[in-house]
């Protein structure tokens, strides 16, 4: 090989790699300054959609506003997304009258993985007091009606036909009371008790937070109404024509279908492969036992 020639093949190789350094460097240089203007400034390439207010609200939300997301026993602050479905916070309807959600949230049921999602949906309509009170003891309620979210006092059955399936802007409540005066069961002392409470838990030891969370739940049954009572052809525990429920819909929530479901739900046999972490692998006799 003559000298020439080798020094020919030297400066190739020089320009190959001063090229590929180059558009290397080009690149560095190019992600540096968009991680920059993308982390360092969320409004950075944006001055041209000023006008749009659009914009100009999600960048705020998503530095600025929050929103609350329950989520059974404990609740989140997280940004909030103009106009996304996920918060569950802004999905429930707001349900300022009963003071039980202050501290368990607006979907409360949270103790199963499996049971949750399918006790939860009917917190959209059903206040705890229908399951979980009873005003006298051992006397389970007879009479039902709907409690109006926002002024906390009785109203007419709600038009379920209109608006999102659950979401009435009402909610089922037990009824005391003479006939000709119906009112709904409120636990007025437990809920004065409830905010004290609340407001003076860290001074309070955990012996007086044990008879406190007891006086609260005085009147909560051990064993709350269960699916089948509700489900069930032969004697439903609410009254459903009677609450404003359409002949059809009630003849199918205690149809064979609905009480077919609802008796291999109170069972609950799922594959393993669904079962929650703790219990994959584990048979029916061991779940059972750890009962």
């Amino acid at each position: 090989m003559s000298h020439s020639a080798s020094l020919s093949k030297r400066f190739l190789l020089f320009l190959y790699v001063a090229a590929w350094s180059v558009i290397l460097a080009g690149a560095a240089g190019w992600l540096t300054l968009y991680l920059v203007g993308t982390v360092g400034d969320p409004l950075a390439g944006r001055q041209a959609q000023a006008a749009d207010f659009k914009v100009f609200d999600s960048v705020v939300a998503l530095t600025e506003e929050k929103v609350s997301r329950y989520l059974g026993d404990w609740e989140f602050q997280e940004p909030k997304l103009p106009g996304h479905f996920h918060h569950i916070g802004r999905w429930y309807q707001a349900d300022k009258q009963n003071f039980c959600i202050d501290c368990h949230g607006p979907i409360p049921h949270s103790r199963s993985a499996r049971e949750r999602a399918f006790l939860n949906m009917h917190n959209l309509f059903i206040s705890c007091q229908v399951c979980h009170v009873r005003e006298q003891e051992s006397v389970a309620p007879t009479r039902f009606g709907w409690i109006d979210l926002t002024t906390g006092q009785l109203c007419a059955n709600p038009e379920m036909d209109k608006g999102a399936w659950g979401e009435y802007g009402a909610k089922i409540v037990p009824l005391t009371g003479s006939p000709d005066d119906p009112q709904p069961v409120r636990l007025e002392e437990e809920k004065a008790f409830a905010a004290q409470f609340r407001e003076r838990m860290n001074s309070l030891s955990e012996s007086q937070r044990v008879i406190g969370n007891k006086f609260i739940h005085r009147r909560c049954v051990e064993k709350p109404v269960q699916c089948s009572a509700c489900h069930d052809a032969q004697s439903t525990f609410l009254p459903y024509t009677a609450l404003g429920y359409s002949a059809e819909r009630a003849a199918f929530l205690v149809s064979a279908e609905v009480v077919d479901l609802v008796q291999r739900y109170e069972t609950f046999h799922m594959p393993k492969l669904l079962n929650p972490p703790d219990e994959q692998g584990k048979g029916p006799q061991e779940k059972k036992e750890k009962k």
